[in-house]
C-alpha cells in the first residue's frame, strides 16, 4: 500500500492543508459554488484561492476522513452507494464507511484514493464531477498539493500542563485554576494563562460515596464555573467502558484545592440506562437558569434542568432532552454548551479517545437557537442524526484534540482541550486556541503567529 507519507517527494500530513490535483484534467477537488452544505457535489475546478478547495487528511485507524477544511463536512459518496458512477459529495461525520478513504498501490508521484465503502476509487467523472470507479480508469490519478497549515497550533503553555478532559476557570482575584480527569481531581494554577503550577488534588479526599460507580475512586471530567457567589464543581465517576456511572456536584468559596465540600450525586446511569452518566457541562440559558449536558456514547449527549438553589437535578422538570446521537457510530462525548449571541453551540467529541497517538477524537460543532435544541450543523444535519461540523482534528504532533471547554476571558474567547502529544510519546497535554466567529456566526480556531507555539518538550519546563 502506498501511504500518505511519500507523495511526490514531499511528506503529506495530517498537519497540512492539501489541493488534490486530477493527474488527466489538471483540476483540483473542491465543492460546487463553495458550498457550505451537506450532500453538496464534489466537483472538479480550476486551482483558486479557496478554503472549499482544500483538504485536510484525518487520522481513522489505518484509513482517512478527508475533511473539507471549508465547510468542516467529510468527502463521502451520495447516500453511501457502492455503484459505479456515484457521485462523490461532501457530509457529516456520521460514521458510515463511506467517510473511509485509504491510498491504494500507485506508482511514481501520484496516488489513488479508495472508498472503504464500496471499495471503488476517487475519479474524474463526465462534466468535471468527482465519482468513484472502478480501479484502471484514467481518470484515477491525483496529486496531493501541499498549501500551508490545515489547522492553528495551539498557544503557548509551559509547566504542569500534562491534563485530561481540562476545565480552566480564571477567579475573581485573576488566578487561572485548571482542572483535569483522575484522582481527586488535579488542580494547576497560572498567573497568566501561559505558566502552570501543579497545586495538588481539588478533594483533601475523595467522596465516599462515589465508591459504588469506581471503586478505585479515580474522578473523570470536572466543569468548573461561578454562579451565585461561589465556585461550582461538576464531576464524573465511573468505570471505563461501562454505563455504572455518576455526576456528582462540589462547591467552594475560592475554588482552591483542598477548598470543595460535596454535595453528593446529581444524576446516575446503569447497565440499560438510556444514557451515561459521565462528561457534565453546566450552562446558563438566556434568562441565567443553569442546565447540564452530559452522556457519553450509548444514546449520546443530554440535557437536564437545574435547580438554581441545589444544583441538583430540578424537582419541577425531569425530563431528559436529547441534543446530540451518532446512529451509524455510537463514538460522541465530552459536551459543551457556549451561548454566543443569539445562538447556543454545542461543542462534540467525535471518535475515539484514551488511546494516546493512536487517538482519533476530534472536535465538532452545531448551533440552536434555543437550549434544548434542535441542534443543527453548518451543513443543515441534525446533531441527533449525526451532524457535526468538523473544528479541530489531528494535525502533526497534536494527536486526537477533544474533551474540550470554551472560556471567555476578557473579551476574547478560548477553546480549552486536551491532545495527545506525539513528541512526548503520546502525552495528554493542555490545549488552547482563541475562537472567532465568521459573519455567519460560526466559530473557527484562531491561527497563531510563530512566538505562540507550543515548545518542544524539551524546553517545557
Amino acid at each position: 500500500m502506498l501511504t500518505i507519507a511519500a507523495v511526490a517527494g514531499q511528506t503529506p500530513g495530517t498537519n497540512t492543508a492539501w489541493k488534490i490535483e486530477n493527474h488527466a484534467t489538471r483540476l483540483v477537488l473542491g465543492i460546487q459554488a463553495d458550498s457550505m452544505m451537506a450532500e453538496a457535489a464534489a466537483v472538479l475546478q480550476e486551482d483558486r484561492p479557496s478554503r472549499s478547495q482544500l483538504w485536510n487528511f484525518m487520522p481513522a485507524g489505518n484509513r482517512y476522513k478527508i475533511v473539507n477544511l471549508g465547510s468542516g463536512e467529510l468527502l463521502g459518496v451520495e447516500r453511501g452507494s457502492q455503484a459505479a458512477d456515484a457521485a462523490i459529495i461532501q457530509t457529516a461525520d456520521t460514521g458510515t464507511a463511506d467517510h473511509l478513504w485509504q491510498f491504494a498501490e500507485s506508482a511514481g508521484e501520484y496516488v489513488k484514493l479508495t472508498n472503504v465503502g464500496s471499495n471503488l476509487v476517487l475519479a474524474a467523472g463526465p462534466s468535471n464531477a468527482a465519482v468513484q470507479m472502478p480501479e484502471g480508469n484514467s481518470q484515477e490519478l491525483w496529486s496531493l498539493i501541499a498549501s500551508g497549515p490545515a489547522y492553528p497550533d495551539p498557544l503557548v503553555v509551559t509547566g504542569d500542563t500534562t491534563v485530561h478532559d481540562p476545565s480552566l476557570i480564571k477567579t475573581k482575584q485573576g488566578t487561572y485554576y485548571l482542572f483535569g480527569t483522575h484522582r481527586g481531581i488535579p488542580v494547576s494554577s497560572s498567573p497568566d494563562r501561559i505558566h502552570f503550577t501543579s497545586e495538588g488534588q481539588a478533594f483533601a479526599a475523595i467522596p465516599e460515596w462515589v465508591s459504588a460507580y469506581s471503586p478505585n475512586h479515580d474522578l473523570w471530567a470536572p466543569d468548573v464555573s461561578w454562579r451565585d457567589g461561589k465556585y461550582w464543581l461538576y464531576y464524573a465517576a465511573s468505570r471505563f467502558g461501562s454505563q455504572i456511572s455518576a455526576i456528582g456536584l462540589a462547591i467552594s468559596s475560592t475554588a482552591a484545592p483542598g477548598s470543595w465540600s460535596d454535595q453528593g450525586m446529581v444524576i446516575d446511569s446503569h447497565d440499560g440506562s438510556a444514557w451515561n452518566a459521565i462528561d457534565p457541562g453546566l450552562v446558563l440559558d438566556a434568562s441565567g437558569a443553569p442546565w447540564l449536558t452530559f452522556g457519553s456514547f450509548w444514546d449520546g449527549i443530554n440535557l437536564i434542568r437545574i435547580d438554581p438553589s441545589t444544583g441538583k437535578q430540578s424537582g419541577r422538570d425531569r425530563r431528559t432532552y436529547p441534543l446530540a446521537h451518532r446512529p451509524a457510530s455510537p463514538a460522541i462525548e465530552g459536551a459543551y454548551i457556549y451561548p454566543h449571541q443569539r445562538y447556543y453551540y454545542l461543542f462534540a467529541s467525535f471518535d475515539q479517545c484514551c488511546h494516546g497517538v493512536r487517538s482519533t477524537y476530534h472536535i465538532v460543532v452545531g448551533r440552536s437557537s434555543t437550549i434544548t435544541g434542535p441542534y443543527i450543523d453548518r451543513g443543515g444535519v441534525a446533531m441527533a442524526l449525526g451532524g457535526g461540523t468538523v473544528l479541530l482534528s489531528s494535525h502533526g504532533r497534536y494527536i486526537g484534540p477533544g474533551g474540550q471547554t470554551v472560556i471567555r476571558d476578557g473579551s476574547e474567547d478560548y477553546l480549552v482541550y486536551h491532545y495527545y502529544d506525539a513528541d512526548a510519546s503520546g502525552a495528554p497535554a493542555l490545549g488552547i486556541n482563541q475562537l472567532t466567529w465568521d459573519s455567519a456566526g460560526w466559530p473557527h480556531v484562531c491561527n497563531s503567529s510563530p512566538a505562540t507555539r507550543v515548545p518542544a518538550p524539551s524546553t517545557l519546563k
